[in-house]
């Protein structure tokens, strides 16, 4: 693969990796707080990134039970 051989490349993609591993955490908690599905919005911030995460974090949070 000449894409890895470049230096630049390769650090790019690295990067991206690592970032998606950061940002898949806070989509589980966001989504769990949002009453989505946890595990769909995690898998999803892993493939795609922020481009599921920021729509994810602008939406409200669940409403708990009132007392």
């Amino acid at each position: 693969m000449n894409l890895l051989k470049n230096e630049k490349a390769r650090k790019v993609i690295l990067y991206l990796a690592a970032m998606h591993a950061v940002e898949a955490p806070i989509a589980y908690l966001a989504a769990s707080k949002r009453g989505k599905n946890p595990k769909l919005y995690a898998a999803l911030t892993a493939i795609f990134g922020v481009f599921v995460l920021v729509p994810l974090l602008r939406q409200p949070k669940a409403e708990g039970p009132t007392s």
